[in-house]
């Protein structure tokens, strides 16, 4: 984190994330067994077969962790969860307490770093120091301007994971 900071490589709007993490789809061949089994694999989203793999990315745009596979019917914040590599990752280093860190929920976590991610991770924030867009409430019309500034915020710092998802797909 510290050679982010230093070299200007930080989040512009969230410096005190340490990286955006989000989940991607990726398609695969029918798997073999019964249709029960393979139905798991299906996509709600495409009307494909495939699974499903989070992936951890640094401002600069370099991936720092891979999840293993899972089936599509697994929930993003469940993959979130299951990771080990966010446990000691997102935790500040002793020779890191020296950098400034006034983002969201540091006084809730002040030992970790934050994590961009999106509104699929909505529980996460009260184990993680996750920072995700605001949902809308059911029977509200719309955001207030200062929810869709902060989403704004939030969603242009986090669009280096889905610029990662594009360059990664046209391969």
């Amino acid at each position: 984190m510290e050679k982010l900071t230093i070299s200007g490589n930080a989040f512009k709007n969230y410096p005190c994330a340490r990286y955006a993490c989000d989940v991607t789809f990726q398609q695969a061949n029918k798997p073999t067994g019964n249709h029960n089994e393979a139905k798991r694999y299906i996509s709600g989203k495409y009307p494909l077969y495939g699974y499903k793999v989070e992936v951890s990315v640094l401002p600069p745009g370099l991936a720092i962790n891979f999840t293993k596979h899972a089936m599509v019917s697994t929930v993003d914040i469940t993959l979130f969860r299951e990771n080990e590599f966010h446990v000691g990752d997102l935790q500040k280093r002793l020779d890191e307490g020296e950098i400034q860190d006034e983002g969201p929920l540091n006084e809730q976590l002040p030992d970790d770093w934050a994590v961009l991610v999106d509104k699929g991770y909505q529980e996460l924030a009260t184990q993680y120091r996750a920072i995700h867009p605001k949902r809308k409430h059911r029977g509200v019309i719309q955001l207030t301007p200062s929810e869709r500034q902060i989403n704004d915020a939030i969603s242009s710092d986090r669009v280096i994971v889905e610029n990662y998802f594009g360059r990664r797909k046209t391969l």
